[in-house]
């Protein structure tokens, strides 16, 4: 699917324009005839954000640091606009009494917001001395039974109304020591390309690049 944003144009792989599973968004992207059919579809709908979470976080080193990073993908055949981003961890704790309790902490995000959402972003924490994950690994973090959480809140122009999604993952599902594969592409005539079917590809954490898409927060912050 090719998109068009100003004079800018990007295509997308593993996305249809209308998705049966989000009646809602299908209804307005309807024509006016259809529409009168589409209306039954919306009244009993709500819409969704529709985007593709990669199916693991990682830790990886970035800028010489270790860095929990989460990948999204935009799967709407628009732009989404003024994206924010939450991440949190809930961590099971055991005092030195014995007593077992739970605390939901705020993971720092080096962007948690950006204007435009047209392919990719990477929410980024750094796992510092700042962080309630520092010092983690794989173990650690099964250990505390950590539970991280993400919640997105997007501007959809085509609805013309805010979408939201949420998605959690338990300490199983974090990767530590990989990081994600690329994702973008570009075609021969210059256009970008996103894969979503590989947005949560995995490879070893060797070396240290850049991730792709909207990442870090801008150099003036």
């Amino acid at each position: 699917m090719r998109v068009r944003l100003g004079a800018y144009e990007f295509e997308k792989k593993g996305v249809s324009r209308f998705d049966l599973r989000d009646p809602y968004h299908l209804a307005v992207a309807l024509s006016w005839p259809q529409f009168l059919t589409g209306l039954t579809f919306v009244r009993f709908s709500r819409p969704r954000a529709k985007l593709v979470f990669a199916a693991n976080p990682v830790v990886a080193t970035h800028n010489g640091k270790p860095t929990l990073m989460v990948r999204i993908g935009n799967g709407r055949g628009a732009v989404l606009a003024d994206a924010k981003a939450q991440l949190n961890v809930l961590l099971t704790e055991t005092t030195t009494e014995g007593k077992v309790f739970h605390r939901v902490q705020e993971l720092q995000l080096e962007r948690a917001h950006i204007p435009i959402f047209p392919l990719l972003w990477t929410l980024m924490h750094v796992l510092d001395e700042r962080s309630p994950l520092n010092g983690y690994d794989a173990a650690r973090a099964v250990k505390a039974n950590a539970q991280v959480f993400v919640a997105i809140e997007a501007r959809d122009p085509t609805l013309a109304t805010t979408v939201h999604d949420i998605r959690n993952y338990p300490a199983q599902d974090l990767r530590f020591g990989m990081r994600y594969t690329e994702a973008l592409t570009t075609a021969r005539d210059g256009t970008p390309v996103l894969d979503l079917t590989t947005i949560g590809a995995l490879e070893p954490d060797v070396g240290d690049r850049q991730e792709q898409g909207w990442t870090e927060r801008e150099e003036n912050v």
